[in-house]
């Protein structure tokens, strides 16, 4: 069988080891000149960067033992570094807030109903799922909100968040379907068929999670592991198992902080470092030296004591002290911080927020150093991203509870749609909407959205929901106060009414100037 021509790198390789054997310097200088030819830095291998440790980057998932650090160490971050337990706080309270709540958006013409009709059942699923909020948790503990909460901080905490769709039986409940929510660290098995506790089919589709059983009185976990299907026979999932993946074939989540988590225990082991030193300054320490060289031989020497001839050896506020004959004082001085630690821990402040997405003004909450066009862009750049990681956990948490929360409505006669399954898409077909994230400079920022509305560049319902608002209610709101106003016959100087009629009093005036 004719073997292939070998390749110009193999002919490259044959003649470097030849060359090798014969002439070791000259091929040497072959090496490093075929280095220092290289189309990228990165894939130099020079004296500069030939300690640069490359690790195993094929896998798309770490092994086990090292995501059990990562995780180990972001919760330790989380708990005792201020930086970290604050990005976290911060990346909550903007992404999830008060909670993400849906608002129903079926398309009439889609499923064949009326407009009016279509308003109805918009207003039937809200409700619905209102109703259901209090009750989602199968703990009886928390309500939606609550698991929104919790399942982010989890995600940002650990990389994942796992939570089961499962059923209660208590009477009292107006549904059935529950959720219920698991550690990561639970799901560890790995064999032949199983990566890391999934179960994967003959397309790396997850097919079924194996999870260790725990007690769910006393919390402990057991060494005998549960199966649960990746999806039911109508492709329901069984499990939402939420991460962010950051490799084609991923499998498990990657804590938020794992970029970082070194930067915040070397920041956090210095910030230490100087508060002890500032405290030793604080304590004006003082040593006790002899010059007399034969009493230090003989460790002999007058002594300082008090009045009860005990040995002095501790310092106190106001306490006046006589030194024997060759002792002096020596004063502690650390000199710390240095003159560079403010630039120094900011620097590093930026290069933290750079990694995890966050403005350094959002990270340290620190606005002392810029001014309104700086102060906006921070905030609009930190909006991008909570606007990106909210409509990504609407995705992967809110919207198929949601569906399932329909679909038992539906069944308990409790959502009047018509042919619910083969139109389940278009009857769950909705929005998301979080809490509003106020104004910079209000009156600017109205009078931007109200030209934007004006200009069909925005609607009432996007303005609306950028304040974390419903505009249905807001109409209806208006509408009623409106009629109490008029009913009451109470005059507003500023209502929308009469700015109307200014606006139309400022264009005759203007009209009458030009003429």
């Amino acid at each position: 069988m004719p073997q292939p021509d070998p390749t110009p790198a193999a002919l490259d390789t044959r003649l470097d080891k030849a060359i090798g054997y014969i002439a070791p310097r000259m091929a040497l200088k072959r090496r490093q000149s075929r280095m220092l030819l290289s189309a990228y830095r990165s894939a130099e291998s020079t004296r500069l960067r030939n300690n640069w440790g490359l690790g195993q980057q094929r896998e798309s998932t770490p092994q086990s033992y090292e995501l059990s650090r990562i995780r180990d160490a972001s919760r330790d971050a989380n708990r005792n570094d201020p930086v970290a337990s604050g990005a976290t706080d911060t990346l909550k309270l903007n992404i999830v807030g008060s909670g993400l709540h849906p608002q129903a958006r079926i398309r009439a013409d889609r499923v064949g109903i009326s407009d009016e009709r279509a308003t109805e059942l918009n207003r039937q699923a809200e409700a619905v799922f209102r109703r259901w909020s209090p009750y989602a948790d199968s703990g009886n503990r928390l309500d939606f909100d609550e698991i929104q909460f919790l399942a982010l901080a989890k995600v940002i905490e650990d990389g994942e968040s796992i939570v089961i769709p499962t059923w209660a039986k208590e009477s009292w409940r107006p549904f059935g379907r529950c959720l219920e929510m698991i550690e990561a660290d639970r799901m560890d098995k790995t064999t032949a068929k199983i990566r890391y506790g999934v179960e994967l089919g003959t397309r790396g589709e997850p097919v079924q999670y194996h999870i260790r059983k725990a007690d769910p009185q006393t919390g402990i976990v057991s060494s005998e592991y549960a199966q649960v299907k990746a999806r039911d026979n109508m492709g329901r999932p069984n499990i939402l198992h939420i991460y962010q993946a950051k490799r084609p074939g991923q499998l498990r989540g990657i804590p938020f902080f794992a970029p970082v988590l070194t930067y915040f225990k070397d920041i956090s082991d210095y910030l230490e470092a100087e508060i002890v030193a500032a405290r030793v300054a604080a304590c004006l320490a003082v040593f006790i030296t002899n010059t007399d060289p034969m009493a230090s031989a003989l460790a002999m020497g007058p002594k300082t004591e008090t009045a009860t001839g005990a040995r002095l050896e501790g310092l106190e506020p106001g306490l006046i002290s006589r030194l024997g004959l060759h002792e002096s004082i020596q004063v502690v001085d650390p000199k710390r911080p240095g003159e560079t630690f403010s630039s120094f821990i900011e620097t590093m402040m930026r290069i933290v927020g750079v990694a995890i997405g966050l403005p350094y003004e959002l990270l340290i909450k620190d606005f002392s150093k810029t001014n309104y066009s700086s102060a906006r862009a921070a905030l609009l750049e930190g909006r991008r991203m909570f606007t990106q990681w909210r409509n990504w956990l609407a995705r992967k948490l809110c919207q198929p509870v949601y569906e399932m929360v329909l679909e038992e409505a539906f069944l308990r006669g409790m959502f009047d749609a018509k042919n619910f399954y083969e139109l389940k898409h278009e009857y769950c077909r909705s929005i998301w909407i979080g809490g509003g994230w106020g104004w910079v400079d209000p009156v600017k920022e109205i009078e931007a959205s109200r030209m934007a509305i004006d200009y069909g560049l925005s609607t009432l319902a996007e303005e609306a929901a950028g304040q974390g608002r419903d505009w249905e209610e807001i109409i209806e709101q208006r509408k009623k106060e409106e009629t109490f106003i008029e009913n009451e016959g109470v005059s507003i100087s500023r209502s929308q009414k009469a700015m109307g009629a200014d606006q139309t009093g400022e264009k005759e005036d203007a009209e009458t100037e030009t003429k």
